[in-house]
């Protein structure tokens, strides 16, 4: 069997993330984007980092990411800028910059990266390339938005047989410091200490699975007034306003996907320490250009299930390179926690007056 470059590994797993623009024989630009129309029911906002509630928004799931890749016998580098829903336009976030250098079975990066936890980590905010509306709240939120790290990284790739690609990537990351906005008076601000994980994927015709542990260390100081504890995983603690504590942290995920001709079914759980694992299933049938999908998942705070969150929806493709999702979500809160909830001050589900939310969302996705 013929063994493709490790750069062309992240393509196939990810196909259709871009819709690259070849400006060279080394050189090539891409692009991707989505917005939305979202409103929820339920005053109190929906998601950090989105803020959804009982009002119409158009502007709670903008993104809009570029990215420019160099490539030339072996040796490579990449840029990607995004326009996160949380950044202004003004400040976008610099996703990844780095170089590195392909030989045989292995690539080595070096720069700013992507923490490599989850199946879709890697394409995080490009909306075109999964099913759903927006990346389940339940494994993808639990990192509060931080998605990259500033360090060094080493993949190898083999193959078992003629058909089971076996990829394993541990990292390194150095000093960093990540912002994360709980409301428009307190944030909290990661510096990081250590960090260091390994990922392991296995990529077959119809399927694929994810494996990664991740052990970080960070200085975390908190910035504001009127909000003091953190009810969202991992960092279900109490901060002192404008305060640094050093806290600790340890993730640990599987996540998996098979494809039965038309029907696709996901898993994904993640766990720390001292929790039980959130997780969500996901089934999504395929009629082209639709595709109608229904998901559960369930979050865990301080050891008891704090959160559901049902999804049905269909993606519509209007084009190879855009698509529509029309979503409904259920959310409940359960067992004195905040769930998914972003709330402006400290809140259990105890002093909501409706834990429960019912969220539509329309929303457009394209690459270029």
């Amino acid at each position: 069997m013929k063994k493709l470059p490790t750069i062309l590994i992240t393509s196939l797993l990810t196909s259709p993330v871009y819709a690259v623009i070849e400006l060279t024989d080394t050189l090539s630009f891409s692009g991707f984007g989505s917005t939305s129309w979202a409103r929820s029911d339920n005053d109190t906002p929906l998601f950090i980092n989105r803020f959804i509630k009982d009002e119409n928004c158009f502007d709670c799931d903008t993104t809009f990411g570029l990215q420019l890749d160099y490539y030339n016998n072996g040796f490579k580098a990449s840029v990607q800028g995004v326009k996160r829903p949380q950044d202004y336009w003004s400040n976008p976030s610099l996703e990844w910059a780095y170089v590195g250098y392909e030989f045989e079975n292995f690539d080595i990066r070096a720069g700013r990266q992507r923490l490599p936890l989850y199946l879709a980590s890697e394409y995080f905010y490009v909306g075109q390339a999964y099913t759903l509306a927006r990346l389940p709240t339940e494994v993808y939120g639990a990192f509060l938005g931080i998605t990259g790290y500033n360090g060094i990284a080493a993949t190898w790739n083999t193959y078992i047989g003629d058909e089971l690609q076996f990829t394993v990537t541990p990292y390194i990351g150095f000093d960093d410091k990540n912002t994360v906005t709980f409301s428009p008076t307190f944030e909290l601000e990661f510096e990081t200490q250590r960090l260091y994980g390994i990922n392991a994927q296995l990529l077959g015709d119809f399927y694929r699975w994810n494996f990664s542990v991740m052990d970080g260390k960070f200085d975390v100081t908190s910035r504001g007034t009127g909000f003091a504890d953190i009810p969202f995983p991992p960092y279900e603690i109490s901060f002192p306003i404008d305060s640094t504590e050093e806290n600790t942290v340890k993730i640990y995920s599987i996540g998996t996907e098979y494809e039965f001709d038309m029907l696709k079914a996901t898993f994904e759980f993640q766990k720390t320490e001292s929790r039980r694992m959130d997780w969500y299933s996901m089934l999504s049938y395929r009629l082209a250009p639709f595709t109608p999908y229904v998901a559960y998942g369930q979050l865990y705070q301080e050891d008891k299930r704090s959160n559901m969150t049902t999804t049905l929806g269909v993606r519509y493709d209007v084009l190879n390179n855009v698509s529509i999702n029309a979503e409904y979500q259920y959310v409940k809160v359960l067992n004195d926690g905040s769930g998914v909830f972003a709330p402006e001050r400290t809140i259990s589900s105890d002093t909501l007056e409706d834990n429960t939310a019912n969220l539509f969302t329309i929303m457009v996705n394209f690459v270029f």
